[in-house]
């Protein structure tokens, strides 16, 4: 092909195509292939595996300055198919080479001779692979026919980084050692042009050393993968290319409706339910009808579908069939591929509580659809011939899910197979091309009302048209967030992550008879109303029910009303459901999910017993590992949990305070005066277990003592009192009390500082109490941000305490850098995230970060502001205002905030109020290359617990010490001792049904509160009336509070009470002057707090 003279580069390096062969030649024998053609559409692409397009050039330098041979026999810059590192395949292109020069060093090779046009939506795209000890300074570069070039045009990939060698290694999303994936909107800049020359480059002018990596999956494709709805952006594979030993997501491709009963989903290994689709499988072995929560929960109630040809084959391993990604589509309403195997291509489309599959057979005698479970599921499957109908049962985990289905295709024949269960297939003859439409519908109550499910939302509507009102939802529930700007990559994370947010929790109820009902995991019961299963709050509390309580507050309330059933039912609210209270992870942060939506106006469900639920979880002992907080039997009265009582202390601890913030807030909304006091207290918890020795929050043992010495104290060390993390991880794990936090590090510079350093420290982890290395160990290591570890949730918060600090520059960087690093459209590798994606809370971090601004401070109404990654987002919000945001200028240079308006008045609060979204109107952002004052004003910060400088004061027990009398006891055991001694599993007992209790403090005290705590059993000897007095003399004494008619519904319940007392007295008594009836009085602890 002519060259045509082309423009080479930026000025000091423009020289003609001449002197570039002259230089090329003095440094590289190049080595010419044949041509490769061009598709006359305007798409190209190769991945440089044999009978794909090949180089035109190897090793052919067109332009360079200051770049040698990598070894050997080399003079510039390699660039030549090898094997060894592919993306794809076996082969991907080679670059390699010496930078020489400090100061001026760059190589543009050429590789392809084309002749592309290019058109306004024409997208290129590449995998790039740099090897560690080099540079991160290389692109893949076009020329154009006019002479001019890609590098020089402005264009920028879809994270706003041009792509330029230079600029891709300045900014922050490519990593050594990975495929980067990198495409970017050529047609934006470059339409009616054609491609000459496809080149690959290195321009690093600063640094010098050996480089080397690699090019693969190489595209040129004239429409962009431009979608035409939103929810045609989604890739429901993303998170896939995970194990047990590795998460990128932990995902599987479900299909689904938002929050719905049923998932959908191709499986790679019929006998897992656990990894129910691994990317990289090859063969495909059924396709489920799911529930699982988390891999790690595993699946439950699962039934298996496989179309095949010839003879039945039931076995996974015998059924299984060859599948490829280039052949799949894995939307969020919809799923299709190819079974090479037999033939067959498979589609499925959901609904809520139902399912349409379509298969397209071959010409064949005997085409078979198989139902199957796993191994460890039983249940049973009848076979109506005349009726085309497959009726039964799975059981499957404790939960049985009903079945029924029909078929459009008459039934030649069908049966079992002996010994494994409900293992059932039906057989038809098929002519080719013949598509046969199985409709599926599911209960948790009977096979009845799996038929009147079925016939609710399917009916006799075609596949077509419910894969249609199924993508028409999601569009609905996707379009409440819009981004413009955005290239077709960027779009399918975005919109990826979205879906994720919006696929738990699950709908367990269904309609009976008009009315709504559900079948209760916690009792095994029908009751009327709703609820929704599979959620891990732990995960979700951060930043998923936010999410919902912003852009679905009806939605939310009717989910939390979901949730409430379960105290209902169960007597508890789960931490994690799946689907029933499961005994995992720490903290019941569904207290701050519903005091975060009841703070911010949600009131459609049952707020009242969501809040006794609440108040329970943080006062009563429950005795059960799935019910309530572990170690709360000493920790409501330490303030710690404590690392001899329960593993993982710390962060029990440090999630109780956050939760018990959450409650504060609500029972203060709700006029509960009382708690919100008491609760406001417990949660300054976090400050017990702050060592300013050692300057970390750590694990304290019930004698007070840490469990290490400072000269053993390692911040890196994982698990012991911590959960899947170390101390580094939980440095700012106090977001209900950012300044009183930053005060215990020495202000807010300091807690700047340790954010700081988080991010500097060395990667290095060492296993500590997990006795080996556990796959967030390994992620966290990767993450390449020292100790910030993205995966571990109680961090998600930790970049925006930046701006509590008052330096929000610096949460605009690193918000930015998680954004374009730890998270990616998963095109082509299964990837997407970097850790479990955990319901939802992984990508609903991403929404909000990306929409530019976040929950950092859950349970207040308050936002706290990154900078956006989209040049223009918008959100519709349910009460039919619009709240949009505007960055005209955001790219990965321009990252930083230099000023704002809010619907035109100038803005410099770093923070947003959810009344402020719920207005409605336009926040405006002018964005720059470098950090500027924005947002770092004192009334620029959002609030917190603790105002001033000074460090959290927190009320604390004086009885506990204190020399006590008692009117009568029953023995030492049960003896005025055990009124004070930190734990509710011991009490006093009184035979007697009136009884006083008398401490004398170490030192005159200002009560103002106090509380009792129920003993472990008969009510009847709970105190009900009594007067609290105090006294500096022991002989004139003063009533400071009167109650009557209190109950305590639980055993081992704590209750606070506050007093409106103003002096300081030596001793404090309470005089019981009734119970609830018994002959003899019990407590299990009583409380002063001064």
């Amino acid at each position: 092909m002519t060259i045509r003279h082309p423009r080479l580069g930026r000025s000091p390096r423009r020289r003609t195509w001449f002197a570039a062969v002259a230089l090329a030649a003095s440094l590289l024998s190049a080595t010419a292939f044949t041509e490769p053609a061009a598709a006359a559409a305007g798409d190209w692409s190769t991945g440089f595996e044999t009978g794909e397009p090949q180089p035109t050039w190897t090793n052919s330098v067109e332009n360079s300055n200051g770049v040698g041979g990598y070894c050997c026999a080399l003079t510039g810059m390699e660039s030549i198919p090898g094997t060894g590192t592919a993306h794809t395949g076996t082969t991907a292109l080679l670059y390699s080479g010496n930078d020489l020069s400090a100061t001026t060093s760059f190589s543009y090779n050429r590789v392809f001779d084309v002749d592309i046009p290019v058109g306004s939506a024409s997208t290129l795209s590449y995998w790039v692979y740099p090897q560690s000890g080099g540079h991160l300074d290389v692109a893949v570069d076009l020329m154009f026919t006019d002479g001019t070039n890609l590098r020089d045009s402005g264009a920028v990939d879809q994270y706003g980084v041009r792509v330029h060698p230079t600029f891709q290694g300045n900014g922050s999303t490519l990593g050594f050692d990975k495929w980067n994936f990198v495409t970017s909107n050529i047609g934006a800049v470059r339409a009616g042009k054609t491609i000459d020359r496809i080149m690959v480059a290195y321009d690093q002018p600063l640094n010098t050393g050996l480089f080397r990596g690699w090019f693969d999956d190489i595209q040129i494709k004239a429409d962009g993968g431009t979608a035409g709805r939103l929810s045609d952006y989604v890739d429901t594979r993303r998170g896939s290319n995970s194990s047990f030993s590795y998460s990128r997501g932990n995902t599987f491709p479900g299909a689904t409706v938002p929050n719905g009963f049923n998932f959908w989903t191709p499986v790679t290994n019929g006998n897992n339910d656990s990894w129910l689709y691994e990317y990289n499988a090859t063969t495909v072995q059924g396709f489920a009808i799911s529930h699982e929560p988390s891999p790690w929960i595993g699946d439950y109630a699962q039934l298996q579908v496989m179309p095949m040809t010839g003879a039945v084959k039931s076995t996974p391993d015998a059924r299984k069939s060859t599948f490829s990604h280039a052949n799949e589509v894995a939307k969020a309403h919809y799923y299709k591929t190819q079974l090479g195997t037999y033939g067959i291509t498979t589609e499925i489309t959901p609904t809520d509580h139902a399912g349409v599959m379509r298969f397209t057979f071959p010409s064949a005698a005997e085409s078979v659809i198989l139902f199957d479970t796993v191994d460890s599921a039983s249940g049973s499957l009848t076979v109506n011939n005349a009726n085309r109908t497959i009726q039964g049962s799975i059981n499957h985990r404790g939960q049985t899910l009903y079945i029924s289905a029909t078929t459009d295709k008459a039934i030649a024949a069908s049966g079992t197979i002996t010994g494994q269960g409900a293992t059932s297939w039906v057989r038809f003859a098929t002519a080719a091309n013949e598509q046969v439409t199985l409709k599926i519908g599911t209960s948790f109550m009977s096979v009845a009302q799996a038929t009147a499910n079925l016939n609710q939302e399917v009916g006799t509507k075609s596949f077509d048209t419910v894969r249609e009102e199924t993508a028409n939802l999601w569009d609905s529930t996707l379009g409440k967030v819009r981004i413009e700007g955005a290239g077709s990559d960027s779009m399918t994370t975005f919109y990826s992550n979205m879906y994720r947010s919006f696929m738990y929790p699950n709908n367990r109820s269904e309609i009976v008879g008009g009315v709504r009902k559900y079948h209760s995991p916690y009792d095994n019961t029908v009751h009327d109303g709703q609820m929704y299963v599979n959620n891990g709050f732990w995960d979700t509390s951060r930043a998923v029910w936010p999410l919902y309580t912003l852009l679905a507050p009806t939605k939310t309330g009717e989910m939390l009303d979901g949730i409430v059933n379960a105290y209902k039912n169960f007597g508890w609210t789960p931490r994690w459901t799946g689907p029933g209270s499961i005994d995992i992870m720490v903290g019941t942060n569904q207290d701050l999910a519903f005091a975060d939506a009841y703070m911010k106006g949600v009131r459609n469900f049952d707020y009242q017993a969501a809040y006794a639920s609440m108040v329970k979880n943080a006062s009563t002992y429950s005795g059960a590992g799935n019910k309530g907080r572990k170690g709360i039997q000493t920790s409501v009265f330490k303030g710690y949990v404590a690392t001899d009582v329960l593993g993982e202390s710390a962060a029990w601890t440090l999630e109780d305070a956050t939760n018990n913030f959450g409650i504060a807030q609500m029972g203060q909304a709700l006029g509960y005066t009382e708690d919100a006091a008491y609760f406001r207290n417990q949660a300054l918890d976090y400050t017990n277990l702050f060592s300013q020795s050692v300057g970390f929050f750590r694990g304290k043992q019930s004698n007070g003592s840490w469990r290490t010495t400072d000269a053993n104290f390692k911040p890196n060390e994982w698990g012991c009192e911590f959960t899947e993390g170390a101390p580094w991880h939980y440095a700012t794990a106090a977001p209900q009390d950012p300044n009183g936090m930053a005060n215990l590090y020495g202000g807010k510079t300091q807690l700047s500082a340790k954010i700081d350093a988080v991010l500097a420290a060395s990667r290095d982890f060492l296993p500590g109490c997990y006795g080996g290395t556990i796959h967030e160990m390994s992620e966290a290591y990767d993450t390449n941000m020292g100790q910030y570890a993205h995966s571990n949730e109680p961090i998600h918060h930790m970049l925006y305490m930046y701006n509590y600090a008052g330096t929000p520059a610096k949460t605009q960087n690193q918000v930015r850098r998680v954004l374009t690093t730890l998270y990616n459209s998963g095109a082509g590798t299964g990837n997407g995230y970097l850790g479990d994606e955990d319901n939802g809370e992984m990508s609903a971090w991403y929404v909000f970060s990306a929409a530019g601004f976040y929950p950092a401070r859950m349970g207040s109404t308050d936002y706290t502001i990154g900078a956006p990654l989209h040049p223009k987002t918008t959100l519709t919000l349910e009460n039919g205002k619009t709240f949009v945001v505007n960055a005209p200028g955001v790219s990965d240079t321009n990252r930083y905030i230099q000023s704002a308006t809010l619907n035109g008045v100038t803005y410099t609060k770093n923070y947003l109020t959810h009344a402020d979204l719920l207005a409605g109107g336009t926040l405006n952002f002018v964005m720059g290359p470098n950090p500027s004052s924005w947002g770092t004003g004192a009334s620029d910060i959002p609030g917190s617990l603790t105002t001033g400088t000074a460090a959290p004061v927190q009320l604390k027990d004086r009885a506990t010490g204190s020399t006590v009398t008692v009117t009568a006891e029953n023995g030492t055991a049960e003896g005025r001792a055990m009124l004070v001694d930190d734990t509710s599993m011991t009490k006093w007992l009184a035979f007697a049904n009136t009884a006083t209790i008398t401490c004398q403090l170490t030192a005159s005290a200002t009560v103002k509160q106090y509380t009792l705590t129920s003993a472990d059993d008969v009510p009847g000897r709970d105190p009900k009336n009594w007067v609290v007095q105090g006294s500096n003399d022991g002989v004139t004494w003063t009533t400071v509070d009167t109650r009557t008619n209190i109950d305590f519904v639980d055993r081992r319940q704590t209750r606070a009470f506050v007093i409106p007392n103003t002096t300081a007295y030596g001793r404090y008594r309470i005089q019981v002057t009734a119970n609830h009836g018994a002959a003899e009085t019990q407590l299990a602890e009583f409380e002063l707090l001064a």
